[in-house]
């Protein structure tokens, strides 16, 4: 640890032996004489961007000024064994306050970044200006002094021997995990929100993020057999409650022009440099949600997760510049679990009987209308107007939205079955979601091995296609299925507002 009135009295003392007074090194300096008074009564540091000025004026090295040498010597065999932090000092000025306490807590966790943010480090009340962490350590090499200012952050190096200002040019978050479906986070949107969650070390699983954002009770169905009725953001706001029930400024930018691009890049940027991912949608291949994991060149490169990448696969470079990026901001107040439990079955009911939204149509009536697509025959007749490839899309498209369907109400049946202590009729709802999931996932796997290609899964083949186009009676039952579901969720719907009536 360092002493600041041994600090203090040697830097008195080299300045005498260079016949200086404290004027005029204050003068050479460019600060008050007080300020080199402070120092020299060990009231303070000098702000680690003096220190080599001050040792060159001086005619010592910053090691010399530091640790005299008869507190230098002893330790001098111990730097060999890697990183010893000396000192550690966050503020600015006659505000610098000593956080050596806080850098042992964080040590303790062995971070790999240390982010500079009034958070991680609170500022004095009379502060308004820029305010530095100042750190002081000992390696191999010797002593040395480092400075990060608010908003950015500080870097250990492989070995934990050296701590560097991060560049703000290029940023990478690490350990980020890929993203893919079938592996029990199919909602792109939530799958991305809940991996960026975990990294910022708020431990939401994804079928909590599933189910206190209500996407876990979500459908959506458009006419034209798009894959885009199985986002979660497509026609109604799951975000909101999310970031509500988590406690987190929601900062959304929509579809944004070019000549605001460099305000925005800015703006991811920045999160990334405070390590907080930032989720978007369209990185890569086709609109679906990931998360921007870094930057090079400053901002003009992005690099990402997305449900594209292949399994265990890096960073991929963005392609695209997404269309709707979300930011995870500051904290707010965070409700209780019974709060965000009611908050989550308000969505419920909003879920099940929203109108149809931008072509979209949800809950209830998206049930109704995609049974009313699979047995509308002229949909899956071959003809010149109606072609193989649009039969084959058609196709792909339901065995996805099967694939979203079953997901979320497995998500439902969890976050439920989770909560089911605070509100009584919670574990009856949980059941209900249960069984429908499991009827969905059975029909599910019974299609695809009907309709797909054992071989390659990854592709409809012609075969499973015209199969499934001329089958009425499997299309018929999956109608049949739907229409089951729909009821069941109408009967959901009732309890819910009984159980919600019952403790207003």
């Amino acid at each position: 640890m360092l002493n600041l009135y041994r600090i203090g009295n040697q830097l008195a003392k080299l300045r005498k032996e260079k016949g200086l007074t404290g004027e005029k090194l204050a003068e050479q300096l460019g600060v008050s004489p007080q300020a080199v008074s402070k120092w020299e009564n060990g009231k303070c540091l000098p702000e680690s961007t003096l220190l080599p000025q001050i040792a060159e004026l001086l005619g010592v090295s910053v090691d010399i000024l530091l640790a005299p040498p008869e507190e230098g010597a002893p330790i001098e065999g111990e730097a060999e064994q890697g990183l010893r932090l000396l000192g550690a000092w966050f503020g600015c000025g006659e505000h610098q306050r000593d956080v050596m306490h806080k850098m042992r807590h964080y040590e303790y966790f062995h971070w790999n970044e240390i982010h500079v943010n009034h958070e991680s480090f609170p500022s004095s009340p009379g502060v308004d200006g820029a305010e530095y962490l100042t750190l002081v350590y000992l390696n191999g090499k010797g002593i040395h002094t480092v400075a990060c200012p608010e908003g950015r952050a500080l870097r250990y190096s492989a070995d934990r021997t050296e701590i560097f200002l991060k560049e703000d040019a290029n940023c990478m978050l690490p350990d980020i995990p890929s993203l893919a479906w079938e592996k029990g986070m199919d909602c792109c949107y939530a799958g991305a929100a809940a991996l960026a969650l975990q990294y910022m070390k708020e431990p939401y699983t994804y079928e909590q993020v599933m189910g206190l954002s209500g996407a876990c009770y979500r459908l959506n169905f458009c006419d034209v057999w798009d894959w885009s009725a199985t986002d979660a953001l497509v026609a109604f706001d799951y975000a909101t409650p999310l970031f509500k029930a988590i406690g987190r400024e929601n900062i959304f930018a929509a579809r944004v022009s070019k000549e605001d691009r460099p305000t925005e890049r800015q703006r991811v940027m920045e999160s990334l440099q405070k390590g907080r991912p930032v989720i978007a949608i369209n990185l890569r291949v086709a609109p679906e949600w990931g998360i921007i994991t870094g930057y090079a060149e400053n901002g003009r490169v992005f690099y990402c997760r997305s449900y594209f990448d292949e399994p265990g696969s890096d960073y991929q470079e963005s392609e695209n510049w997404p269309f709707l990026i979300q930011y995870f901001g500051d904290a707010t107040q965070k409700p209780t679990d019974f709060e965000n439990l009611c908050a989550s079955l308000g969505v419920l009911l909003a879920s099940l009987s929203a109108p149809r939204q931008r072509g979209y149509f949800q809950g209830l009536e998206a049930y109704q209308m995609w049974g009313v697509g699979l047995l509308n025959e002229k949909l899956w007749k071959k003809s010149m107007r109606n072609k193989k490839d649009d039969i084959r899309r058609r196709l792909s498209v339901n065995e996805s939205m099967l694939l979203n369907l079953a997901d979320a109400r497995r998500c439902a049946a969890a976050y439920l079955r989770e909560n089911r202590s605070l509100l009584p009729g919670v574990s009856e709802l949980a059941a209900a979601y249960q069984e429908i999931y499991e009827r969905l996932a059975a029909f599910r796997k019974r299609m695809r091995e009907s309709v797909f290609d054992e071989k390659d899964e990854t592709y409809l083949c012609d075969e499973g296609t015209v199969r499934f186009a001329n089958d009425f009676v499997l299309r018929q039952e999956q109608a049949t299925l739907l229409e089951w579901a729909m009821e069941r969720e109408k009967e959901i719907g009732a309890k819910v507002q009984r159980i919600l009536a019952a403790h207003e």
